[in-house]
Order: C-alpha cells, then sequence, then structure tokens
C-alpha cells in the first residue's frame, strides 16, 4: 500500500484493516515506530493482520477514500487561529512588563 501525504501508521491501520488494533502490526512488519512520520509514495507491506473489521475497511475501499489525519500547513491554521493567547509567543507577541 502507498502511503499519500498526511498519512500516520494510524491512519494506514483504520483503512486498510477497519482497526486500530493493527498498527503495531503495521509498525512491526514495516520496521517502524508507530509514530513515526510516514513519506509520501512510501510503500508499506501488509501484515495481513487476525484483528481485520472487514466492514470498515471494506467501507473506505468502496467509498475510495484514504485517511489522512496530520495537520499541514493548509489545515493548521483551521485548527490554530493566529490570535490570542493561544497563539502568542512570549517575548515577541506576548511582551511580558
Amino acid at each position: 500500500m502507498k502511503v499519500i501525504a498526511g498519512q500516520s501508521l494510524s491512519d494506514v491501520a483504520v483503512q486498510e484493516d477497519g482497526s486500530i488494533e493493527t498498527v503495531f502490526e503495521w509498525a512491526l512488519k514495516n520496521g517502524k515506530s508507530i509514530t513515526e512520520k510516514l513519506t509520501p509514495g512510501e510503500t508499506l507491506i501488509n501484515p495481513n493482520s487476525s484483528f481485520i473489521n472487514k466492514d470498515i475497511s471494506t467501507y473506505f475501499q468502496g467509498v475510495q477514500k484514504k485517511i489522512a489525519t496530520a495537520l499541514t500547513n493548509q489545515n493548521h491554521e483551521l485548527i490554530v487561529a493566529d490570535e490570542g493567547i493561544g497563539a502568542m509567543i512570549i517575548e515577541s507577541t506576548f511582551i511580558v512588563r
């Protein structure tokens, strides 16, 4: 299976197997950590888990949707507004006197 931009091993596990439980098998089969950043276009080997939820995996195959939940520059502004205390940087945009 080929990785698309913004995909994590968790995304792949749910998309391909319909279950987050298989993320550890994906990691072991591909020599990766479960939190490792994947490279778009990279090919991962399917571990052929026995924990597959066919209803969910079939759904994603049927609608031809790929799961990619990583925070990107494009969607960062939707989540973290450039205003308010949450976006301030001490001594830069938030001056302590």
